[in-house]
């Protein structure tokens, strides 16, 4: 903890372990099976990487305008969070960080967009939920995180307990498959090249909003 409160990431792991105790045995351990079988995919490899062209694109946001990456990009670097959605405790927790987070990130010359698989109504309702003052844009089908390398289809091993818990993905999404993005966070210079990707395999391990910040301000200077 710092003086200003608990990081990103122990609230995350916080959550994780609280989670994992309210949890009966078999769904902790179907979870654990997923989150190995996530590690012993190679699926974080297929991620863009430093250096590479960030894929250009425009989706809607939450209140169903569009919002095209290159115009953000002409104002200064942009920083793409991907999340899961509304349903997921984790992302939410991300998501009010970077809401926390976001005048810095304004005041270092950046801008801010998350990207959900979720339509834009469900965008919507998480955004006035958490008071979120920024983007979050909608990616049908997951095309966008497919660009940038991330969408993950989540193991047959999770997808009982997630419907148990309420988390029926192709319903969710309005598809018929059960990819959602991996946790990751780019952050893409206004050249756009990719100059940070940090890709995680689970949910309760994230990139600090303070690492991206330092290099925007960086890049921007």
């Amino acid at each position: 903890m710092n003086a200003n409160g608990p990081s990103l990431t122990e609230k995350l792991q916080t959550f994780h372990q609280a989670m994992l105790q309210r949890m009966s045995p078999p769904d902790a351990e179907a979870l654990h099976r997923g989150e190995e079988r996530a590690a012993s995919s190679g699926a974080a490899a297929a991620a863009l990487q430093v250096g590479a062209k960030a894929p250009d694109f425009r989706l809607p946001n939450q209140h169903g305008r569009p919002v095209h990456l290159a115009e953000r990009l002409a104002l200064g670097p942009v920083v793409l969070v991907f999340n899961s959605g509304g349903w997921c405790p984790f992302c939410a927790l991300v998501l009010r960080a970077w809401q926390d987070a976001l005048s810095n990130l304004h005041d270092a010359g950046g801008d801010l967009l998350a990207i959900s698989p979720q339509p834009a109504r469900a965008c919507s309702q998480a955004a006035e939920r958490d008071l979120l003052a920024y983007p979050v844009l909608s990616d049908a089908g997951n095309l966008v995180a497919e660009q940038y390398g991330v969408a993950y289809e989540q193991p047959d091993v999770v997808r009982p307990l997630f419907k148990r818990l309420g988390h029926d993905l192709p319903r969710i999404n309005g598809t018929g498959d059960w990819r959602s993005p991996l946790a990751a966070t780019f952050v893409i210079a206004q050249d756009g090249r990719i100059a940070l990707a940090h890709v995680e395999l689970v949910a309760w391990r994230q990139l600090e909003p303070d690492a991206a910040i330092k290099l925007v301000r960086d890049l921007t200077r």
